[in-house]
């Protein structure tokens, strides 16, 4: 029911507390599937048998390394019609007050004005979007 949601602006503040992020302004992007995540770089170790992937992130003056031991590849269809391979990992995202776990492909955005997206996996059932708005939730 679209009275439960909540309305957020394309734009919005989040924090990513598994990541070490306070805030961060993210891009609401009804036309991506999944979130995506900016990264600086990425390594694939093996410790002790098991697999890991090593993310270096850099939100705002802060850089960080998380190593994620569940994670796996997916194809991702771009806005131009490119496919490349991603790594999907899961992180919570908190957004004033609502604490939410997604999945985030990786992916460098260096070259662009945001480095979250927020895609319809995270939107869907629990908010709407006013394109007109930003940061309407804090």
């Amino acid at each position: 029911m679209a009275a439960e949601k909540l309305v957020i602006g394309r734009l919005e503040h989040i924090a990513l507390p598994g990541l070490g992020v306070d805030r961060v302004e993210a891009k609401v992007d009804t036309g991506a599937y999944r979130s995506a995540l900016h990264y600086q770089r990425i390594l694939i170790r093996t410790v002790q048998g098991e697999k890991q992937l090593w993310v270096t992130f850099q939100m705002g003056r802060k850089r960080k390394t998380k190593v994620f031991r569940k994670f796996r590849k997916v194809l991702v269809k771009s806005s131009n019609g490119s496919i490349s391979h991603r790594y999907l990992i899961s992180t919570l995202v908190r957004l004033n007050g609502f604490a939410v776990r997604t999945q985030f492909t990786l992916f460098d955005r260096s070259d662009m004005k945001y480095q979250v997206l927020l895609g319809r996996k995270f939107l869907r059932g629990r908010f709407l979007v006013d394109v007109s708005g930003k940061n309407l939730m804090g």
